[in-house]
């Protein structure tokens, strides 16, 4: 069942499948077990109205007294309620025939929604649940919310979950339990971790009852860990267990350590498939290739005419690179440099070492605006060497790509810069030789497989951006050989990095008009589009942060600063816009002699972007980011011999560990201590970014958090594959399985046809 489409639930059609999969991935019902809630609150089960706070989620009985039909076009259907402690509307803004029927004249009925009190008024703004009063014990007694796309409904996606887990509870008898235990029972037993079903149905607090008999008494021992759990869950969740008074303080406690050991194992189980896969494709992968013939030195050249001179680390790096491509070993190296350390220049000399044994080069990238810059630096370093350079993107018209395919199989293109546009299987390449991936995270291993399978023997360079701490290193790349590019270009000064609260906003507003006017770049970060945004995302930010209107965002910020600075010098840029809007606006941005000075963005200019004329980037409500994306973020200033800086503005949520995570990053411009502070605050609160953009892109599994558990996944899928170095014996199918779940299917593949 966990591996059927989710077309096979019932009331789940083809364009609601279609939203589901572009939420959780993929349109398998496993995936969509895997989407975990961000927030929970207390249902009042049968209340008095005059204890209902404002705006409470609440459970009532109540009698049906009159309905009230709307007598002007705009106005609401309303339908009176009784209960013993007063009245109260349900309110209606669209209300269809069978809902009328739900509310018969004289009838007890339970209603679940949010009482609100306007103007001495009792109202429930359409209701989430309408049902007979046989019905009331099977209301849910907590809330869950779910992180959504539109047009998705938290309540379509918390139904959906539920109901999936109701038909796994009624087939759990009938499950052979090996088919979902492949964790050894010692590991499952020391780590105090349930079952695999009893974890998914935790994780979304499913039968919560169920596990409140089991809290009776502890030994000090678990009662430490349960009281530690409880403190982290505190922290993560917006709502906590202490506001679920219905419950004993032990039953709240207990549960709450029970869903941290169902996330512990759920990220436990996708890690060993992760390290499962990984190993087998390491296993059958082919390391040696024919020892190349190098005929005129390209890079040689390249270097010696170079106007400026190379840190002694790219200097390294491309000697390293270099004598792997000239070696008959296979390179599959990652090229790890903190922002603006020069690892497009190593890129370069990559690819003309490449050229000069006569093969054809691919450079990767995530975005067509970090592809046209590419190419953009590819051609102006390249413009005195007789070497075709092409681009292929989403955005090239069909004759200028079967031109482009032409070019690439008569071997008259010699590098390729393109986005996934690459990946399709008409595209094919003459003699390809190098694959370059930028920003590797931002693609799958599958992705990188088949655009190394385009040619024979190719070399793979990898390249990221985000320093990942070295603790970590090893366990997530130890299939790779890894360059660290650790210094920065002689000529570049450290960003002055300042932390200020928002109520100085005008101040900088002046200082920033001043700029201006002397011709500065400037960067405005806000980490929402719009008001909307905000409304549509309150799991993420917070519902009082739209409660509050404190969450700065870009369309709000573009009307406050145009009243102070002339608009033709302001521009936005989000993800909302087209490529081709974004490609625009950054190339008149980027220009010296453009109109646009100011431009206010969201995190879509946090990768890549690279505008050497840019001295100031300020950053709004830089405490709701994470550290490691703040770093990134603040590097998109600082990439020339100017002297650059960073302002971070803080909102009135600041926090403890907010301040700790600011103030790091003020004391230090360094990447590489900034993720190990990163990775030492994990579980600190971050409401955005929190994931390091360097690491795995996994469905549960969060490194930060449970990077302790690589180790362990890692010498079991060893010990797995020793003696079955395939998995094809019987018992160890829930393995394959397990693969499976988890999205690995097609390493399965790769082993299965070699």
């Amino acid at each position: 069942m966990l591996l059927d489409p989710l077309s096979k639930i019932k009331g789940i059609g083809q364009t609601i499948e279609q939203h589901l999969a572009s939420l959780v991935g993929d349109s398998k019902i496993f995936n969509l077990l895997l989407h975990k809630p961000s927030k929970i609150e207390q249902i009042a089960f049968q209340p008095r109205l005059f204890e209902v706070e404002n705006d409470q989620l609440i459970i009532i009985k109540a009698r049906v007294e009159a309905h009230h039909k709307p007598t002007k076009p705009k106005n609401p259907y309303k339908v009176t309620c009784y209960t013993p402690t007063g009245f109260f509307n349900l309110v209606f803004f669209k209300i269809f025939p069978n809902q009328i029927k739900q509310m018969p004249i004289g009838e007890e009925i339970v209603i679940m929604g949010n009482l609100q009190k306007k103007s001495g008024e009792n109202q429930i703004t359409h209701p989430e649940a309408i049902i007979p009063l046989s019905e009331i014990d099977n209301l849910p007694k907590i809330k869950l919310t779910y992180p959504l796309k539109y047009p998705l409904t938290n309540k379509l996606v918390s139904n959906k979950i539920r109901q999936i887990l109701s038909e796994i509870s009624q087939k759990t008898k009938e499950i052979d339990d090996q088919k979902y235990e492949w964790i050894h029972k010692n590991l499952k037993k020391q780590q105090n971790w349930p079952n695999f079903l009893e974890a998914l149905k935790a994780i979304h607090f499913f039968e919560i009852e169920k596990y409140f008999s089991q809290a009776t008494s502890f030994d000090a021992n678990l009662r430490q860990k349960i009281g530690d759990a409880q403190s982290r869950f505190s922290d993560k969740m917006n709502n906590n267990f202490d506001n679920l008074s219905f419950y004993r303080d032990s039953s709240s406690n207990y549960y709450s350590y029970l869903v941290e050991k169902a996330n512990q194992r759920l990220a436990y189980d996708e890690l060993l498939a992760w390290q499962l896969a990984f190993i087998l494709a390491k296993q059958h992968k082919n390391n040696f290739k024919e020892k190349p013939k190098l005929s005129k030195d390209l890079q040689i050249e390249f270097l010696k005419n170079l106007k400026f001179e190379l840190t002694s680390s790219q200097q390294q790096a491309i000697k390293e690179i270099s004598s792997e491509i000239l070696s008959n070993k296979k390179m599959l190296r990652l090229l790890q440099g903190d922002v603006g350390s020069g690892k497009t220049l190593v890129a370069i000399a990559s690819c003309l070492q490449a050229i000069s044994t006569q093969k054809q080069c691919c450079v990767l990238c995530p975005t067509t605006v970090l592809a046209k810059q590419h190419f953009s630096y590819f051609k102006e370093f390249l413009a005195n060497f007789e070497v075709k350079i092409e681009i292929l993107t989403s955005s090239t018209t069909k004759k200028q790509k079967a031109n482009l395919i032409e070019k690439l199989k008569n071997k008259q293109a010699d590098i390729l810069i393109a986005t996934h546009a690459v990946l399709e299987d008409d595209v094919l390449f003459g003699d390809l030789g190098l694959v370059v991936i930028d920003e590797q995270h931002r693609f799958g291993v599958i992705q990188r497989l088949k655009l190394v399978s385009k040619g024979q023997n190719v070399d793979t360079l990898l390249m990221s951006a985000t320093p990942i701490p070295r603790s970590l290193m090893m366990s997530l790349y130890g299939d790779m050989d890894i360059t660290i590019l650790n210094e920065k270009p002689k000529n570049r000064q450290p960003i002055q990095t300042s932390v200020m609260s928002q109520a100085k906003s005008a101040e900088i507003y002046q200082a920033i008009k001043r700029n201006i006017e002397e011709g500065q770049k400037i960067y405005w970060i806000c980490p929402a589009i719009d008001q909307q945004e905000v409304k549509e995302n309150e799991d993420i930010f917070g519902k009082e942060a739209e409660a509050e209107n404190e969450l700065e965002n870009v369309i709000n910020k573009y009307n406050e600063l145009s009243k102070i600075i002339n608009p033709k010098y302001l521009a936005t840029i989000h993800g909302k816009l087209k490529d081709k809007e974004k490609e625009q606006i950054m190339q008149d941005f980027a220009n010296p002699n453009g109109n646009s000075k100011l431009l206010i963005a969201t995190t879509v200019i946090e990768v890549g972007i690279d505008v050497p004329d840019a001295t100031i980037i300020i950053i709004e409500n830089a405490e709701m980011f994470g550290l490691a994306q703040l770093h990134q973020i603040r590097g998109r200033v600082g990439r020339s011999d100017k002297k650059s800086f960073c302002i971070l503005l803080y909102g009135k949520k600041l926090g403890q560990n907010g301040v700790r995570r600011l103030y790091t990053l003020k004391n230090s411009n360094d990447g590489f201590y900034i993720a190990e502070q990163d990775l030492k605050m994990r579980g600190s609160g971050d409401l955005i970014g929190t994931r390091q953009s360097g690491l795995p892109n996994f469905k549960i599994a969060d490194l930060e958090e449970n990077y302790d558990l690589v180790a362990t996944a890692h010498q079991n899928a060893e010990n797995i594959l020793k003696d079955d170095s395939n998995l094809e014996s019987s018992k160890n199918a829930k393995y394959r399985y397990l693969i499976k779940l988890f999205g690995y299917d097609a390493c399965l593949n790769l082993v299965k046809s070699g």
